[in-house]
């Protein structure tokens, strides 16, 4: 997703109460039958303006029509402009179907994927392609779990995930609905890349859990989850500030021992990062939390939890004055403009140095809900799916939808 650095404290609002009254619009109705169809977005996080295909693998047509050979989608002012079969053919959508094998599709600028079913292609308000691909449910979820857990090893963290995932999907289904489709590709709603390369595990997670969903007072749960706790899940109040917490999305320890936590296998768990004020100012600036003229001259921890240790508000200060932040805005903020590396968590303390400070860290993510590296450490430590979701989700209740 490409934003506008000095947007960033307004579009980490907007995502996060967009993100909220997708949930609640499910959470808050009665159990619905879950829908076996979802509309993705392919490529959401590419501005492409053209991409390409090959009909030679698979069984690809348009209006009945078999296409064989080579095809490319180009924006073409506000219609998109097809070639296939030797033909050229504009309009504001055109739509192919991929069925056998599918349609492997690629670009320049985009890494090559293989998408079966419906594929609609049209022009977005930015002016790049909109590719969305109607998929089965079921079928959608082995590849997100390869996308998601694809490093992992355990059976049954892939069916605790199989399991947060459906009912994610179930929750988030209209996240985007006013764009004309359900979910992106991208980690804002789930990654989805595509049919190629599922991992056996995933799939076979996914049949094994067929139909089962966390629920919470007889309502789909909000199942969030993320790489790494380090050690305590957080309390979702504290992520999120929403002001009423749900009783299954509260701080946890991950495992018996808090030198040990079950997460404590995840590669690189501990990190550090170096943060110059000139940087800090940049960015400081960029996110509109000082003026042009100011200069960030050190930053602290003003509040952090009292079981997760994760940092909830920072306290920034110039030669002039100090202001508060979230710890969450924080992390988006550094992660858009620098790299989603270089802060991964807030779970950090911060070490104070001539010119610049040290986030030293572990974790990875917002640290609410389940924690993948620690599903897989529950998992090898003898607990199955069942116990692992209760675990990270106590008070739930799983069901088949």
């Amino acid at each position: 997703m490409a934003y506008q650095a000095k947007s960033c404290n307004k579009i980490v609002y907007k995502a996060s109460l967009c993100l909220f009254s997708a949930f609640f619009a499910v959470i808050l109705c009665p159990m619905r039958v879950f829908s076996q169809e979802l509309l993705i977005r392919a490529y959401a996080t590419y501005k492409l303006k053209t991409v390409n295909g090959n009909a030679n693998q698979g069984e690809i047509t348009f209006k009945g029509q078999k296409i064989k050979g080579e095809m490319s989608f180009s924006v073409s002012g506000k219609n998109v402009s097809a070639t296939f079969n030797g033909e050229k053919l504009t309009s504001p959508s055109l739509s192919i179907n991929a069925g056998g094998k599918g349609l492997y599709l690629y670009s320049k600028d985009a890494p090559k994927r293989l998408y079966r079913g419906p594929i609609t292609f049209s022009v977005d308000s930015l002016g790049h392609l909109k590719i969305i691909n109607r998929v089965q449910t079921e079928e959608y979820l082995p590849s997100v779990l390869t996308g998601e857990i694809g490093h992992l090893r355990q059976p049954e963290a892939f069916k605790a995930q199989a399991i947060t995932a459906r009912t994610y999907t179930l929750t988030l289904k209209n996240n985007h609905i006013k764009e004309g489709y359900n979910l992106c590709d991208s980690p804002h709603c789930q990654v989805y890349y595509g049919l190629d390369n599922i991992k056996p595990k995933a799939a076979e997670a996914v049949r094994n859990t067929k139909g089962m969903i966390l629920t919470y007072n007889g309502k789909p749960a909000a199942t969030f989850y993320h790489a790494s706790c380090g050690g305590y899940t957080e309390d979702m109040t504290n992520v999120w500030n929403r002001n009423k917490s749900m009783p299954y999305l509260v701080s946890v320890r991950d495992g018996d021992n808090p030198r040990k936590p079950y997460c404590a296998i995840a590669p690189k768990l501990h990190w550090k990062t170096k943060i110059y004020f000139t940087g800090l100012t940049r960015i400081a600036r960029n996110c509109g939390w000082i003026t042009p003229q100011e200069e960030a001259a050190g930053i602290r921890i003003y509040k952090s939890g009292e079981m997760s240790g994760r940092a909830h508000e920072l306290e920034l200060y110039t030669r002039e004055r100090r202001m508060r932040i979230s710890a969450t805005d924080f992390y988006h903020c550094v992660g858009r403009q620098e790299t989603w590396k270089a802060v991964k968590s807030c779970n950090f303390k911060i070490i104070q140095g001539k010119g610049y400070v040290i986030l030293d860290g572990k974790g990875s993510g917002h640290g609410v809900g389940m924690c993948q590296w620690g599903a897989e450490g529950m998992a090898r430590h003898g607990f199955n799916y069942k116990q692992i979701l209760y675990h990270y989700y106590p008070g739930t209740v799983l069901k088949n939808d």
